[in-house]
């Protein structure tokens, strides 16, 4: 069903003032407000969605500007907090940061231990190869076989998948300095995994040697990125879905799209 667009906007604006006080007092959207300020975390290391600034060092991408428009409305300032991917989830669970923006695919694993918004953008996870493995490659099944490596970023929602999809294949996970991409480049492995929109606005086009296994999918490859928040405060995650929803109706996530995303396609 369509929702009025007006509609969805004033429900946004006018929600803080009609939850219950109590309510407000447990919740995070009370503290911050009293505060003055909410920390999210992010890795700054995902290009478009977040990453650093090689002239100043501050965070720059997609995730950013949600995160820079999001303490707008609320009316608190922004603090933005390193976190990293293995960490996570524990970050948030020892209160280093209120929330994380930073490309965060929504997951059951992650379910069970924090909770997510609603969804605003959706990437596919898919296999990169060499150009010139394309005749080997031709499918996933050609990939999820014994001898083929494939490299994952460790902690990251594609590692987790891979784990799930390819179950003949050596799954390699790597951690930070180290690149899953960078693998298949050295010939360490044969294909990484990780989202078509990071591939399209980041890796293909400086690593032109690279390509997406584009024939076939495989079920649950697409994918919902949203904001990571702490379980059991019902009033704040009303509230930032509310948010959501407006922001949607009012083209707000959709500029972000055009601005970070050009030439990727239409969003989905």
């Amino acid at each position: 069903m369509r929702l009025d667009r007006r509609h969805l906007l004033i429900t946004a604006l006018s929600l803080p003032f009609t939850l219950p006080a109590t309510a407000q007092g447990a919740s995070l959207l009370d503290r911050v407000r009293k505060a003055g300020v909410i920390r999210i975390g992010t890795t700054g290391d995902y290009f478009p969605y977040s990453f650093r600034d090689l002239k100043t060092g501050g965070f720059q991408g997609y995730e950013i500007d949600v995160a820079t428009r999001l303490a707008a409305d609320l009316g608190v300032k922004l603090q933005l907090v390193q976190a990293t991917w293995p960490t996570l989830v524990a970050g948030l669970m020892a209160r280093k940061y209120d929330i994380a923006a930073t490309g965060v695919t929504v997951t059951p694993e992650r379910a069970k231990a924090v909770a997510f918004s609603k969804a605003y953008l959706h990437p596919t996870f898919i296999p990169l190869i060499l150009k010139k493995d394309a005749e080997r490659f031709k499918s996933w099944d050609d990939l999820d076989q014994p001898g083929v490596t494939i490299a994952v970023q460790q902690g990251t929602a594609p590692e987790t998948m891979a784990k799930k999809v390819f179950t003949k294949a050596r799954i390699l996970s790597v951690a930070d300095p180290v690149i899953d991409f960078t693998e298949v480049l050295a010939g360490r492995a044969q294909a990484a995994f990780t989202d078509n929109l990071y591939f399209l606005t980041k890796i293909g086009r400086e690593y032109p040697q690279l390509t997406m296994l584009t024939n076939g999918t495989r079920p649950g490859t697409e994918t919902d990125n949203a904001i990571m928040s702490m379980p059991g405060d019902a009033d704040w995650l009303l509230w930032l879905n509310k948010w959501i929803d407006a922001r949607l109706a009012d083209g707000f996530f959709d500029g972000l799209f055009k601005t970070w995303f050009e030439g990727t396609g239409p969003a989905r």
